[in-house]
């Protein structure tokens, strides 16, 4: 039981998050359907502590059960609401939403001043806790009403589904809907069928809906339904995916870890230690990211690691060393040698490359490719100073407007016998990148 809690105290927090990231992150003309989605998510983070701390209490701390009870049963109530109202459309949405509001106010009314017609006894054992309800007029309503308002809330996802002509958000509620008739199903199954016989399965109810709504998140997130512009919120949704990936691995390792060393309760010492150590390595990921992109672009001398040297390329934009930026080409791109020729001035990664003056007003003097490209074609003066260096080939780098201001000088490819045409075809982007740097920092 030690898993379970844990696992309903974490997704619960990622619930909550879930649904303040898009809150926040929703574009202003849809902020005021998407805080029914945050309050939604409230009621279910409610519900899912409500439900891990009964399940955790110990029998010393059964004065705390009838409080907790509460919590369990009424925040289910208005998260059925809050959903009606996120999803209803037009006037029967308004209605469906102001009749499911009555309703929950009237249940929540009627137990808060007699708490007898939901249950006559709560169990706080070593063995188990639960709540001994009573199936009486009151809780076949609550049954009938949970029923009614999945079957409604499913009903306006599926006319959402139908009638919205954005792919993303189209694609968004299609998630939402098959996640929502899973958890749906075992909500009603769990935590309203089988409670008056079995409760201990409770759980599967709250871990099922705030998986649901997590799930629904991501797909927010990727078709782009809010826009998180934000540092804070940026920061806020990396850190729920990270704790989210801890819980899948955290359920993987209680699988195998019970079916190799046959215990049926590890402590929890061992699953708060493995949560902490996965969630560091997840943060630690675009770190690792990095260095294996780094050590990728530099052993894989056939090829160039284009998203790599882009990436790269932007962080050095603010502060552009020429000659630091000629070692970094030269290294990435796999080639012998780079050299930025600017206003005259030669910036090269190899020193033992040596042009002269006169060298250089002939090298800059080469003629702009007529086919519109970036190469440039040699003059027989200038090719037997390139044979002289091995040097294979120059290039123009060109402003914003399109004229040429300087030139990269390219050496032979490393790993390869020869000097392909797709090979220049291949880095143009990047020196087309590189212009725009060296361009931007001359002004």
């Amino acid at each position: 039981m030690q898993l379970v809690n844990l696992l309903l105290f974490v997704v619960a927090v990622l619930t909550i998050c879930s649904g303040l990231t898009v809150f926040l992150g929703s574009k202003r003309q849809d902020r005021k359907l998407s805080k029914y989605f945050f309050f939604a998510t409230l009621c279910c983070t409610l519900w899912t502590v409500g439900i891990a701390l009964f399940l955790g209490l110990k029998p010393a701390q059964a004065d705390l059960a009838k409080a907790l009870v509460f919590f369990i049963y009424i925040p289910a109530l208005f998260m059925d609401v809050s959903m009606i109202a996120y999803l209803g459309k037009g006037t029967l949405g308004k209605v469906a939403t102001y009749v499911s509001l009555i309703f929950g106010v009237f249940m929540t009314s009627v137990f808060l001043y007699d708490p007898s017609v939901l249950y006559s006894g709560i169990t706080i054992t070593s063995g188990g806790n639960a709540v001994e309800l009573v199936t009486g007029w009151y809780y076949i309503t609550y049954i009938i009403y949970f029923v009614s308002m999945t079957a409604v809330i499913l009903g306006f996802l599926f006319y959402s589904v139908r009638h919205t002509y954005s792919k993303g958000r189209r694609n968004g509620l299609l998630i939402f809907l098959v996640g929502l008739s899973a958890a749906g199903a075992l909500a009603l199954i769990f935590d309203v069928i089988l409670p008056p016989t079995k409760y201990d399965t409770i759980w599967v109810g709250p871990l099922a809906m705030s998986a649901m709504l997590i799930a629904y998140y991501y797909s927010v997130l990727k078709y782009r339904i809010v826009s998180l512009s934000a540092k804070w919120l940026k920061a806020l949704t990396y850190a729920v995916l990270i704790c989210t990936f801890s819980v899948v691995y955290m359920i993987v390792f209680f699988i195998i870890f019970t079916a190799i060393f046959k215990v049926p309760n590890p402590s929890t010492s061992i699953f708060v230690l493995n949560f902490i150590m996965i969630t560091i390595v997840l943060l630690l990921l675009p770190i690792l990211n990095e260095l294996l992109a780094f050590i990728r672009s530099l052993i894989q001398s056939d090829s160039v690691d284009i998203a790599y040297m882009v990436k790269r390329l932007n962080r050095m934009t603010t502060n552009v060393n020429l000659n630091e930026l000629a070692d970094f080409l030269a290294d990435n791109m796999h080639f012998s040698y780079i050299g930025l020729l600017v206003d005259g001035k030669l910036y090269g990664s190899n020193k033992t490359v040596n042009l002269n003056a006169t060298e250089l007003k002939q090298i800059a003097a080469l003629k702009k490719p007529e086919d519109g490209r970036i190469w440039q074609k040699f003059s027989d003066k200038v090719s037997d100073v390139f044979n002289r260096e091995d040097i294979k080939a120059a290039a123009m780098l060109l402003d914003a407007k399109g004229k040429p201001f300087g030139q990269i000088l390219v050496g032979k490819p490393l790993g390869k016998m020869g000097f392909e045409r797709k090979d220049l075809v291949q880095i143009e982007m990047i020196i087309n990148l590189v212009a725009a740097m060296i361009d931007t920092k001359a002004k």
